[in-house]
C-alpha cells in the first residue's frame, strides 16, 4: 500500500504542470492577432554631420494558431521608421519586415505568461543618405536579406479573449551606404507595448 500510494504521488506530481497549462485562460481560442506599438532602433552608423537620434516610432502585427498548449506558429509585420538630421543634412531609415517562425509560451500564473519566440524574417532596409549641401542626392537605397529573430514577450489575460502584453524583438538587415557600395549587417530591434485578441 505504502508503495501504490508512492506511485501515486508521484503520477499527480507529474501531471500538475500538464492540468495547470490546460486550465490556463490563455486557451480561449486557437488564434489570436495582436498589434504592438512602440519604439525601433537601426544601428546604424552616422555620418560626423548628422546629430543622431537612433530610436523611432515602430508598429508589429503578429498573427498566431495554437496546435499545442505550449507552442504556436506566428506571422509577423514590422515597421520601423526612422529620421536624421535637418534640412538638407537629412538621414532616414525605413525597416520592413516579414517574419514567420514559432513561439513557446511558459506559464507564470493563472493569468500571466512569458512567450518565447524565433524563426525567419524577410527583411528591407532602405535608407536614405545624408547629403552635404551642393552635392546630387543618390536617392534611396533598398537593400533585402533574409535573417533569423528572436523575441521575448510578457503577456497579461485580462479577459477571456482579451490579452495586453510586453514585446521586444531583435533581428538583423544588410544595407548599403551607397548603391556601388559593400553590403553591411546592422542590427534591428523594436519594443513595444500590444493588445491581443484571441478567437
Amino acid at each position: 500500500m505504502a508503495r501504490l500510494s508512492l506511485i501515486a504521488a508521484a503520477l499527480m506530481a507529474a501531471c500538475l504542470p500538464a492540468f495547470g497549462q490546460s486550465a490556463s485562460p490563455n486557451l480561449a481560442g486557437a488564434n489570436d492577432i495582436e498589434v504592438q506599438v512602440g519604439t525601433g532602433k537601426v544601428s546604424l552608423s552616422c555620418p560626423a554631420n548628422v546629430t543622431c537620434s537612433r530610436v523611432d516610432a515602430s508598429g508589429v502585427v503578429r498573427f498566431g494558431h495554437r496546435f499545442d498548449p505550449a507552442w504556436s506558429f506566428e506571422v509577423s509585420y514590422s515597421r520601423i521608421d526612422a529620421d536624421w538630421g535637418f534640412l538638407v543634412y537629412n538621414y532616414s531609415a525605413e525597416y520592413t519586415g516579414f517574419g514567420v517562425g514559432a513561439a513557446y509560451r511558459v506559464p507564470l500564473a493563472d493569468s500571466v505568461a512569458l512567450k518565447l519566440r524565433g524563426g525567419i524574417a524577410a527583411n528591407e532596409l532602405k535608407l536614405q543618405p545624408a547629403v552635404d549641401l551642393g552635392k546630387n542626392n543618390p536617392g534611396t537605397i533598398s537593400t533585402r536579406s533574409v535573417k533569423p529573430y528572436v523575441g521575448l514577450g510578457l503577456s497579461w489575460q485580462f479577459a477571456q479573449h482579451w490579452q495586453a502584453s510586453l514585446g521586444l524583438d531583435l533581428t538583423r538587415a544588410d544595407l548599403r551606404d551607397s548603391p556601388s557600395s559593400p553590403k553591411q549587417s546592422v542590427t534591428v530591434q523594436t519594443a513595444g507595448v500590444g493588445i491581443g485578441f484571441s478567437f
